[in-house]
């Protein structure tokens, strides 16, 4: 979590730090004309792919800016498997992103139902559970103790059971 100071952080890192922000395209209504533009799915939140010395070593560095999620047992900054982390990006990355919906850390209650891998369109490779929300099928995808994301019906026919 970073305190709505992503931008700003984003520009310390070096170059070859990766970092990821889930963003959307949200419709804007100013002085009577519609724009869409990009703001972040989740506030606050950037992942980044970097050594464990190295974050621990920025946090130092800049402790008053940010904080990291830290393993309960190790207390060490939480690792996300690249699998959970693909499908995640697949999802809030896509240029539907006008219908993913945030849900929170971990939303217990959405994790029912078979788990699933798209087979075809725009979110080909991710995986996840499948879950009726209001009357609606939705594709459901989390990063463990972070965020889950729900995205817009799916085709059956672009699904298989894992």
């Amino acid at each position: 979590m970073f305190y709505n100071r992503v931008v700003y952080l984003r520009s310390l890192f070096p170059e070859d730090v990766e970092t990821y922000t889930p963003m959307q395209t949200v419709e804007q209504y100013e002085r009577g004309k519609l724009s869409y533009v990009q703001k972040q799915l989740i506030p606050s939140l950037l992942f980044v792919r970097c050594t464990e010395d190295w974050l621990v070593r920025f946090k130092m560095a800049h402790n008053d800016d940010f904080m990291y999620y830290a393993s309960l047992e190790s207390g060490k900054p939480g690792v996300i498997p690249d699998k959970e982390m693909h499908s995640f990006m697949l999802v809030t990355s896509a240029d539907a992103g006008r219908n993913v919906k945030y849900f929170g850390i971990d939303a217990p209650e959405y994790h029912t139902g078979d788990r699933v891998r798209v087979t075809g369109g725009i979110y080909e490779g991710a995986e996840g559970y499948i879950k009726r929300i209001k009357k609606d099928r939705k594709l459901i995808v989390s990063v463990t103790g972070v965020a889950v994301v729900a995205v817009s019906y799916i085709h059956p026919d672009f699904l298989e059971k894992i």
